[in-house]
């Protein structure tokens, strides 16, 4: 049984990994990538981790902050779609509801970039 590579998310063998991969969960080829693209990916996955929380903190908040001012575009713009919802609802319960009610274009701006699938479903209340 292999190991996680959290860049490319696939399953791989030991022999895939360097001595420094293992601990950091990144394989040889993803290894070559870019930095700056490496971290895009990381930033994003960040992203998505937060909004699957069961509440988005006020650290989170300044963590998201800093992630909008990337100079990733797309980087800082789910950051900030994000922390747009964090301060609508921060905590995850009922948490599309109440965007569809009081934020709908926030809500189309989750389904448009994907990080609706990290509220754990579609657009069904």
């Amino acid at each position: 049984m292999g190991h996680y590579c959290r860049i490319c998310g696939r399953s791989r063998p030991n022999e895939k990994f360097s001595g420094k991969g293992h601990r950091n969960h990144v394989c040889k080829k993803c290894q070559q990538r870019p930095k700056a693209e490496r971290e895009a990916i990381e930033q994003q996955d960040e992203i998505f981790g937060y909004l699957k929380q069961s509440n988005i903190s006020d650290r989170n908040m300044k963590r998201l902050q800093e992630l909008a001012e990337s100079e990733n575009p797309r980087t800082g713009r789910l950051a900030q779609i994000a922390r747009d919802v964090a301060i609508v609802k921060s905590h995850k319960r009922r948490r599309l509801k109440v965007l569809a009610e009081k934020r709908p274009d926030l809500l189309a701006a989750l389904e448009e970039t994907g990080l609706i699938l990290a509220q754990g479903g579609g657009v069904d209340f």
